[in-house]
């Protein structure tokens, strides 16, 4: 009896060969995994879109923080000029101070907004109830100027593509960005 159930065993298992997969397998497999990539693709715009907005938040403030330190730094006036229209931003040391670049002024940039991303708010006011300036930026002249205390002057540099807005408010006394971000209300980041 033994033997023969040694027999059956090995006769059930030289019948388990492995012998690959069907092409109806296979076909099923890629099917599942296209349903599944077309339902995962609405959030992966989204998600692509949050992060080129904050890609270009901390490319702002990044030039805003550099040009205070500059100002600090060398005993010279530094200053953050926004171009709305054309979607650009620049920075320079004013050495002389009379508020325009000049020969021999060190210039970082100029910068581009991301594809997608202009200045301006889908907000209908401020974070603190202000109005929002019909190019985004409520900077005299669109401009940030640092002295070499830190300090600068007051104003808030909006940022919008189609789903959000972001709002940097400098601080005039310290002279450091403050970020919000506007998706049905304002609320504070980081």
């Amino acid at each position: 009896m033994t033997f023969h159930l040694c027999l059956f065993f090995m006769e059930v298992v030289a019948y388990m060969e492995p012998r690959g997969f069907s092409l109806m397998e296979l076909m099923i497999v890629v099917v599942i995994i296209a349903v599944m990539s077309i339902m995962a693709l609405p959030g992966w715009g989204g998600f692509l879109s949050k992060k080129a907005m904050e890609h270009q938040r901390d490319m702002i403030v990044g030039l805003l923080n550099d040009a205070r330190f500059s100002a600090m730094k060398h005993g010279y006036v530094c200053r953050v000029v926004f171009l709305p229209g054309e979607r650009k931003y620049y920075c320079f040391e004013d050495n002389n101070a009379n508020g325009s670049r000049d020969a021999g002024e060190i210039l970082s940039g100029p910068y581009g907004l991301e594809g997608g991303i202009e200045f301006g708010s889908l907000a209908p006011d401020g974070p603190n109830g202000t109005r929002i300036p019909g190019d985004g930026v409520s900077f005299v002249n669109n401009r940030v100027s640092f002295s070499p205390m830190g300090c600068s002057n007051a104003g808030t540099i909006y940022i919008r593509d189609k789903n959000t807005s972001i709002a940097l408010r400098v601080l005039p006394a310290a002279g450091t960005p403050l970020c919000f971000r506007y998706m049905g209300s304002w609320r504070r980041e980081g």
